[in-house]
């Protein structure tokens, strides 16, 4: 933990201080207060993708149906039981934890491209079941979602609701980082490096695999709570198979073992999302471009751009030892 605080504190301490301070420049501009927060609640659910791929090895591509577990909880504890938002965020929390259990459980023994489709199964799975279960859901039509509340205290409007979200989001990241500093932490990345190795280390690989399901499930859950919320309505339709497709772009795009470089995948994603909206079909492609350019320029992700950086204004080449860093390296500087 000592090197994640050296490392990163700078950059950590400059961005957090630009979030803080957006709303006051454009506190006034109601749809870059959308895309900000919006901004903030697919970085976490990046982040919580990357602990899977990252620095489990685990592939998933049903992310999106865990952001729907956690959305429909809240959209259901909101409405039924008027719960103050902060019992609403565990509960969507750890009923999407418990699903990411059961998920993880038969899934625990699988791994690759079994493994991907298995998780590609519940994601489309989801929107399917909640489309059906009318009497819960709603259907295709949804459940509106009123304004989070805390006490007397109800965030309707968007730089409230932004700042909300930001100090949520900053409390799972401090929780996410100070976890993977942990021999929990460890276990996951040596399960990612080699099982066979972590069975020999004494690492019971199933287990540790389940809980790594559970724990990242945990934090999407606590994203799509602020995602319902965002979006005023939850509906089937809010959760298409591409979104945890565009979850996955976020991830390579941001750097893999990176817990800041999800962060930046989902700030330029979806940047580039919504000034390419218009444009239809073409949308898509500009986004696949422009993975592919990022992925030219930094093969490593977003994550190491600061250190290629480093190296051009050093005027030194890097050398393909160096371009081989493990990503173990990166994860014990907390990048």
């Amino acid at each position: 933990m000592k090197a994640f605080v050296r490392g990163p504190s700078v950059a950590v301490t400059l961005v957090a201080g630009i979030a803080i301070v957006f709303p006051l420049v454009y506190g006034g501009q109601s749809y870059l207060m959308s895309v900000a927060t919006l901004i903030l609640i697919y970085g976490l659910v990046a982040v919580t993708l990357n602990l899977l791929i990252g620095y489990g090895g685990q592939v998933s591509l049903g992310h999106a149906g865990l952001l729907a577990v956690g959305s429909y909880t809240a959209a259901i504890v909101a409405n039924d039981f008027a719960l103050p938002f902060p019992l609403e965020l565990l509960a969507a929390a750890v009923t999407t934890a418990l699903v990411g259990l059961a998920l993880g459980l038969p899934t625990g023994r699988l791994r690759g491209h079994y493994l991907a489709i298995a998780t590609l199964g519940f994601g489309l799975a989801v929107p399917q079941i909640a489309n059906n279960l009318s009497g819960l859901t709603n259907g295709f039509e949804g459940l509106t979602v009123p304004a989070a509340a805390i006490g007397g205290l109800t965030f309707a409007t968007p730089v409230q609701f932004y700042y909300l979200v930001l100090l949520v989001v900053a409390l799972s990241l401090l929780a996410i980082t100070s976890l993977l500093g942990t021999s929990t932490g460890r276990s996951f990345m040596a399960v990612r490096d080699s099982e066979a190795a972590a069975l020999a280390m004494g690492i019971n690989t199933r287990r540790t695999k389940v809980v790594l399901f559970t724990t990242s499930a945990f934090f999407c859950g606590l994203a799509g709570a602020l995602y319902a919320h965002q979006i005023g309505v939850v509906a089937p339709s809010n959760f298409p198979f591409a979104l945890s497709l565009i979850f996955l772009a976020m991830v390579i795009v941001g750097g893999l073992a990176s817990v800041w470089g999800s962060l930046a995948g989902a700030l330029v994603l979806q940047i580039v999302q919504e000034v390419t909206s218009g444009l239809g079909g073409l949308s898509s492609a500009i986004i696949g471009a422009a993975v592919v350019l990022v992925l030219l320029v930094t093969p490593e992700g977003l994550a190491a751009l600061p250190r290629h950086i480093r190296r051009v204004m050093r005027g030194r080449r890097p050398t393909a030892e160096a371009e081989r860093e493990p990503a173990s390296r990166e994860v014990s500087s907390g990048t």
